[in-house]
């Protein structure tokens, strides 16, 4: 087919008018505000006869005269001799007021498209797309555009302003306006423009289309899971002055029947424990759950899901979380690499509930910008238990009974109405109870029985079934629930789970995270600066103290042992008598020396 200036067409799924057509190739311009410029194959397009646009309310009003206009053309069109033509020309004329040259440019418009609404009057004033721009100084705003704008960066338009304005300078040009230059970098091709400021991901899932998508038959057969940051900040639950952070949430959505089937709440990182309390807590019923938190509602959802997808992150590939997913069932797939839309629904789920965090004391908001001169920290007040209480009341008192846009009823009732139909899940395999699953997900770490119990995270645990194994050396698998440090499993002497209590009584739901960071806490005021000051001084004066008693000590030893000296060499020598008979000059006297060591001596005289 030829194709003409002015011709509506499709192109790319999207209506254009044709600008130039020579030989093959046809220029085109898109009937949008930004006016896009594309050169294309003539193969590639299609007429827009059985397309139209949307009628602005304004055209619609037009639209009667617009149709007389359509009329006309027809019985123009249909007349069989010149004569005939020029006369109905002449007719049509006269009735709708126009002149003959306007009637014949309306034909012709009407030959091309046979539409009524190509009777749309054309816009007065330049032709869209026309450039009045010298070619050297377009080819200098489509150089630095494609230098200085288009990068990773993502520069300000300002800088390349200013470039192309030296560029001009330079070659004696005359400067193209701000307005003009921002018009020609609006008329970029738009993937182009994204994959070159945002990269390719981006423009892909800006611009490309993701229709379509996929049929669940049964509840439970496909599960979506994944993991978020909490937009609250919560306060310890030992002294609520303290913040202790965000916590983390992890949700797990049935496609069907959009149900929550799972969540797990904690102040750890996303890890393959997460993921596994999260399937555990999706597998079995929810009524002591529920209980624990004191909510009184209903949340029928449990049973063995046939698949359960999620995204790439580490914890998902997991050698132990895929060995327990095999061990019951489960088969636990991965979305493809850089294919965020497959997780869509758990997506929009947790933005959802993200919206909720917002109601709460402490809320981080989405974002700095957001947050504004909310001080988050400083209105903190939830504690991690009453967050799970808010958290779980909003699933089961909140979302499942809300009408779901995608069900057009809440996903409570196309629960049940599906499990009518058919059983909900897979019951759990053949020799496995429920008190298995903590076996099956729960992390677990060795440890033997003593008789003060079980040490583990800081407390000691027991039960009276554990009595025989007392003493013995071997150490034992200890599994736990992160989340609540109250009670710890084990497989005891007869085989049989057992549930060993915290010895002091403690049955609140204390995570093993948060019993970690009072301790550091409270190892921390230890380490005060006034308190290890007054430790120093302490040590100071224990060490004068200590040395004063050493000196004090070793003069009294000193003292002693000159005296016992003198004691004894004084009843050593014999005193002098009258009946002696005088000595000779020659003969050896004793004589008192104190030169030696300060001790009193005698030595011998000539």
């Amino acid at each position: 087919m030829q194709f003409k200036s002015g011709m509506e067409v499709v192109y790319r799924e999207r209506r254009m008018e044709v600008l130039d057509a020579s030989g093959d190739t046809v220029t085109l311009i898109a009937r949008t505000d930004s006016g896009e410029i594309y050169e294309c194959k003539a193969t590639e397009l299609t007429l827009a006869t059985d397309r139209p646009l949307p009628l602005a309310p304004a055209e619609a009003s037009a639209w009667q005269e617009w149709d007389q206009y359509a009329q006309a053309a027809r019985k123009i069109l249909a007349a069989q001799t010149p004569a005939e033509k020029k006369q109905r020309y002449e007719e049509s004329s006269e009735q709708l007021g126009l002149s003959l040259r306007t009637m014949q440019r309306k034909v012709r418009q009407f030959r091309i498209q046979g539409t009524v609404s190509a009777m749309k009057p054309e816009k007065s004033g330049r032709r869209t797309g026309v450039r009045l721009l010298l070619p050297k100084v377009e080819e200098i705003i489509a150089t630095q555009l494609n230098e200085r704008w288009l990068k990773e960066t993502k520069p300000s338009l300002t800088d390349a302003i200013e470039h192309i304005h030296k560029e001009c300078r330079k070659f004696q040009c005359p400067l193209p306006s701000p307005t003009t230059i921002r018009h020609r970098a609006s008329q970029l091709d738009e993937y182009e423009r994204i994959r070159r400021r945002e990269g390719a991901k981006a423009a892909k899932y800006k611009l490309t289309p993701m229709t379509g998508s996929f049929e669940v038959w049964k509840l439970l057969e496909y599960v979506q899971i994944d993991h978020t940051l909490a937009d609250v900040l919560l306060v310890s639950e030992f002294d609520q002055t303290i913040v202790i952070g965000r916590p983390w949430v992890t949700l797990a959505i049935d496609v069907k029947s959009r149900m929550v089937v799972g969540v797990y709440i904690s102040l750890e990182p996303p890890s393959a424990i997460s993921v596994g309390m999260c399937l555990a807590h999706a597998i079995l019923p929810k009524s002591d759950f529920l209980a624990t938190l004191g909510i009184d509602g209903e949340w029928p959802v449990h049973g063995v899901m046939l698949l359960v997808h999620a995204d790439n992150a580490r914890e998902f590939h997991s050698e132990a979380l895929q060995n327990g997913c095999t061990d019951i069932g489960i088969d636990l797939q991965n979305r493809p690499v850089d294919a965020p839309h497959y997780g869509g629904i758990i997506e929009r789920l947790i933005g959802t509930f993200m919206g909720k965090c917002r109601l709460l004391p402490g809320s981080t908001q989405r974002n700095v910008v957001e947050r504004g001169d909310y001080d988050a920290e400083r209105d903190a007040r939830m504690t991690l238990s009453a967050f799970k209480a808010f958290f779980v009341n909003e699933i089961v008192r909140g979302y499942h009974v809300t009408r779901h846009r995608t069900l057009d009823v809440p996903p409570l009732m196309k629960w049940r109405e599906l499990a009518a139909e058919h059983n909900a899940g897979r019951p759990l395999p053949s020799g496995y109870a429920p008190w298995q699953i903590p076996v099956l997900f729960y992390p677990f770490a060795m440890r033997c029985i003593r008789r003060t119990g079980i040490e583990f995270g800081g407390r000691f645990y027991w039960a009276d079934e554990l009595t025989e194994w007392v003493g013995r050396k071997e150490k034992c698998a200890i599994h736990f629930h992160p989340g609540d440090a109250s009670k710890v499993y084990l497989r005891g002497p007869s085989g049989a789970i057992v549930v060993a209590l915290h010895t002091k009584g403690d049955t609140r739901c204390i995570a093993f995270e948060e019993l970690r960071l009072q301790r550091q806490r409270n190892a921390a005021l230890s380490e005060a600066p006034e308190l290890l000051a007054y430790k120093d001084a302490g040590l100071d004066f224990r060490d004068a103290n200590t040395n004063q008693a050493i000196a004090s000590t070793k003069a009294a030893h000193r003292a002693a042992a000159i005296q016992k000296t003198r004691e004894a060499q004084t009843r050593d020598v014999p005193l002098p008598s009258s009946s002696t008979p005088p000595q000779s000059p020659a003969s050896t006297v004793l004589v008192f020396d104190r030169d030696i060591r300060d001790f009193g001596t005698y030595r011998k005289s000539a």
